[in-house]
C-alpha cells in the first residue's frame, strides 16, 4: 500500500477528497469538515434554520 493511503486509513488525511485534516492520526479513515457537510445534508439545514 502507498504512503497516500495509509495516511488516509490512519486518518491525517480526508478520505473522500485526500486533504490534510489536522495532522493528527486517529487510527481509523475520517472525513474533513466539507465532506462531512455535504454527505450529511440534514445537518446542514438544520444548521441553517438555527441561524434564522
Amino acid at each position: 500500500m502507498g504512503e497516500y493511503a495509509e495516511m488516509m486509513l490512519e486518518g491525517v488525511l480526508c478520505e473522500q477528497c485526500g486533504c490534510l485534516i489536522d495532522g493528527e492520526e486517529t487510527g481509523y479513515p475520517r472525513l474533513c469538515e466539507d465532506c462531512a457537510r455535504e454527505s450529511n445534508p440534514k445537518k446542514r439545514i438544520k444548521k441553517a434554520k438555527r441561524n434564522d
